[in-house]
């Protein structure tokens, strides 16, 4: 398994390896060296790819726009023929995914250059032999060493499928004129690996063999591709559990979190962290903030608060009325598998990229799993939004009093609890993706 190094993208994979390692696999989760020591505090194989003082830093989608690429991608949006609703996926894929798939795989790279991390990775493929590879969508080269080696792969997705969704669509415009000279992205990042490596570029090798979805149905961008839905089981690390989470509260508690991932690699939304607090101050509750000291450092903490800086939230939210987060599919998911009515903030992050020449550019987006775990959660009756320019704090308040004394948003809690544990899990999936291995691996 590959995963892009961030714990937004180990913690979705980390349930089908413990799956596939129980039953007697060997199991290798191939990554930044950054990650190694987190790969292997959950029980799990870590293979580090490159040295360290070689490999690129994990930015995200805090990566400068390679030269020329803008243009490059406006003819491809052209060619797409984008309407209404179809802007959000393409600027998420533009302004977060396709970034962080250019720290591994720049932009201009040339088929000559060595390639750190990536000539790591498919050696030990040719070397290993695994039988399947299951590939993060942002580290796509790892398709070509499982080709390179013959072994099956599969992506396992973190959230929507846009590199299906783009890519299908690009392939539709070629075939009836209208994408001319607009080249897929995606094709584009690989395909120095793929020359490098001797391996062809087509559409299998972009999307892979099949592709394991962890979305629930009505969150996912319609494609062709073969799927094996999963359940997405959620993982959030592991920690001791402290003395006060033992006792059933006395009253409502209330989880507020605003993602790891956010705090890592964006900024902003600092303001509104304010409000949330003011605006939980006077009710009956008890709060458990998941936030550092740089995200309060500005504001009062109510005596109903109470912050700690990190806690599962497989340990915190079985213990809750309520939900306030961020929209992160991580957050979405752990409250959907306690059953827990979800409050999702509407509100922007700001991207700060920093450029070769030292001077720095900002801009301000939506995270990008917001739109559909909040779109899916309201249709549910499941939650309401937060909107960070729109709500006062008397109506964040009254939001999320609502939740609280509304059996009805409890009773959509349940309704999303039961369509996820409709959907086979991480161990129900081990006989099926044997029997793929076998069948599409290129060796006996």
């Amino acid at each position: 398994m590959t995963i892009w190094p961030g714990t937004a993208h180990l913690y979705p994979v980390v349930p089908l390896a413990s799956a596939l390692q129980s039953a007697g696999h060997e199991v290798v989760i191939a990554s930044h060296p950054d990650v190694a020591a987190t790969i292997t505090s959950v029980g799990l194989t870590a293979l580090p790819l490159g040295e360290r003082a070689g490999m690129p830093t994990a930015r995200g989608a805090a990566q400068p726009v390679p030269p020329g690429m803008d243009e490059e991608l406006d003819n491809v949006a052209a060619a797409l023929a984008l309407d209404g609703e179809d802007h959000h996926p393409w600027g998420d894929f533009r302004q977060f995914v396709l970034p962080a798939t250019w720290e591994f795989h720049p932009a201009g790279a040339s088929s000559a250059e060595p390639m750190p991390g990536i000539d790591d990775l498919v050696a030990y493929a040719r070397a290993w032999q695994p039988d399947l590879v299951i590939w993060d969508p942002a580290f796509p080269s790892a398709a070509v060493a499982a080709r390179a080696a013959g072994a099956a792969h599969a992506r396992l997705l973190w959230g929507p499928d846009y590199w299906g969704w783009i890519t299908e669509r690009l392939a539709a415009a070629r075939a009836d004129g209208s994408a001319s000279g607009a080249e897929s992205p995606l094709a584009r990042a690989v395909r120095p690996v793929a020359e490098r490596h001797g391996v062809e570029v087509d559409e299998e090798l972009l999307l892979g063999q099949w592709t394991i979805d962890t979305m629930p149905a009505p969150m996912r961008l319609p494609t062709r591709t073969v799927l094996v839905p999963m359940r997405w089981v959620p993982f959030t690390g592991a920690a001791p559990i402290p003395p006060w989470l033992r006792e059933a509260p006395k009253r409502p508690r209330v989880a507020l979190s605003l993602g790891v991932s956010v705090r890592q690699f964006f900024k902003g939304g600092e303001e509104f962290v304010g409000a949330l607090l003011e605006s939980v101050a006077d009710l009956d509750i008890d709060v458990i903030a998941t936030l550092d000291a740089s995200q309060i450092a500005d504001f009062r903490v109510p005596p109903n608060v109470r912050t700690v800086d990190y806690l599962p939230l497989t340990q915190l939210l079985p213990s809750c009325s309520a939900f306030i987060h961020h929209g992160g599919m991580g957050s979405f998911a752990a409250a959907t598998a306690t059953r827990t009515p979800q409050l999702i903030v509407d509100g922007d992050i700001k991207i700060v990229v920093e450029h070769a020449d030292g001077t720095t550019t900002s801009s301000t987006h939506k995270h990008m799993d917001m739109r559909p775990t909040s779109a899916y959660v309201l249709s549910r009756g499941a939650g309401l939004l937060l909107d960070q320019k729109a709500h006062s704090v008397e109506e964040l308040t009254k939001r999320l009093a609502r939740v609280l004394d509304e059996p009805s948003f409890h009773a959509g809690a349940r309704r999303i609890h039961e369509e996820m544990m409709a959907t086979p899990s991480p161990h129900d999936l081990v006989p099926q993706l044997e029997r793929l291995s076998a069948r599409h691996r290129s060796r006996p």
